[in-house]
Order: structure tokens, then C-alpha cells, then sequence
């Protein structure tokens, strides 16, 4: 796949992209696989009385080779329950703070890169983090550059980049033992650069991808 630029950016497919985002509710059979076993559907399902909002964002942008590209980070070890998973930008909203504008905040903090507000294309549907009591909104947005990476090392490991491709390619999952407070379950991964990433990044990963998918 390459990235569409500048007029070609309002190609069809694109648009149709935009309409699947914007949708009230996207719904996906094939997502039922990427939820790691006792998820029980939490992930879906309405979010807690108490639940703390967050909000993250992928971008697409394109790599020197002109291939589809998102990043991802590796969170720091002092990152609590998700120390050292792989995860996408994003955090807590604040106070009077909209969800799209904790998501670039979020973003621009955590990676150094500034991501524009006319770049965002729409919303994927919320997921709820059950592990950490998180309902997390994801926004997609768009660049037809490479941004220059400057991420923060107090919550940042490190970044790797995923290919769109790879996202796409059923070769590039697979399956691992997870062991939680003494109980093991399975769970799906996406293998990137030799990580694994897996659980609720997973998750809104793979529903970019459907929703690619219905965008052609």
C-alpha cells in the first residue's frame, strides 16, 4: 500500500475511511480473535461506573520507502501495570479536556512529534482497559511526511515502527502464554521488530485494519 498525498488524498478510499471512523459503531466478527482469552468481552462492553478516560492516537505516515508506517512505543519499566509493553501514544485526559486534544497532547509528549489537528481523520470505537480500569478513545490521523521522533525516556522505552502491511499479513501473528496473578490464558500477538504486541493495542490495531479493509 502507499500513502496517498496531496490531492490524492481525497481519493475515494479515503473518504470511505473517513465515513467507517465517523461511524456511531463499527462492528467486526473477526475481532472476537484478537481479545485474549478470559477478556470475557470487557473490552466491549459498557465501561465501568468508575472507569478514568484516555484517549490515544495512531498515525499513518510514510517511511522512506514510501510505505504505510505507524508507531508504536515501548512504555518505560516505571510505567505501572503496562510497564514495558508495547503500547500506542496516549494517556489520561485532563480536566476540560477533550479526548481528540489529550490524544495529540499525548502524542506530542510522549514521541516529540506534533501532530495536527486537521491531520486526524476520525475515531475507532472505545475499548475498555479492564486491567487498569481505563476507557481509552483512539483517533487515527494521517501525515504525508516523515516526522522527526523525539520521544520523552521517563516514559518511553523506545520506539518501533509497524509496517501497515504487516497489520494486514495473517503470517505476522501469532499466539503466546500469558500469566497473570498465578492464571495462565492465551492470548493473539502481532510480531514487529521481534516484540509482541498484544491486549488492548492489539485490539485497536486490528480494527484499523478492518476498517481499511472496508475503506477499499
Amino acid at each position: 500500500m502507499r500513502l496517498p498525498t496531496g490531492k490524492n488524498r481525497k481519493q475515494p478510499w479515503l473518504l470511505k475511511l473517513q465515513q467507517t471512523l465517523g461511524a456511531s459503531e463499527m462492528v467486526f466478527p473477526e475481532l472476537r480473535h484478537s481479545a485474549p482469552n478470559l477478556s470475557y468481552g470487557r473490552h466491549k462492553a459498557p465501561a465501568y461506573p468508575r472507569a478514568r478516560h484516555a484517549a490515544n492516537l495512531i498515525l499513518l505516515y510514510p517511511s522512506e520507502q514510501g510505505d504505510w508506517t505507524i508507531p508504536l512505543m515501548i512504555r518505560a519499566e516505571t510505567e505501572g501495570i503496562h510497564a514495558g509493553e508495547i503500547a500506542l501514544p496516549g494517556g489520561r485526559c485532563e480536566p476540560e479536556e477533550s479526548a481528540q486534544q489529550t490524544a495529540l497532547r499525548e502524542f506530542h509528549e510522549e514521541t516529540g512529534h506534533q501532530v495536527a489537528v486537521k491531520s486526524v481523520l476520525g475515531e475507532l470505537p472505545p475499548t475498555n482497559v479492564w486491567a487498569s480500569n481505563h476507557q481509552v478513545r483512539t483517533f487515527v490521523a494521517l501525515e504525508d511526511s516523515l516526522p522527526v521522533w523525539s520521544p520523552d525516556p521517563c516514559e518511553v522505552a523506545g520506539l518501533i515502527f509497524l509496517p501497515l502491511a504487516h497489520l494486514m499479513d495473517p503470517r505476522k501473528f501469532g499466539m503466546h502464554q500469558v500469566i497473570r496473578r498465578r492464571v495462565q490464558f492465551s492470548a493473539l500477538h502481532l510480531n514487529v521488530d521481534g516484540h509482541r504486541v498484544w491486549g488492548a493495542t492489539l485490539r485497536m490495531l486490528v480494527e484499523l485494519g478492518e476498517a481499511l479493509t472496508s475503506a477499499k
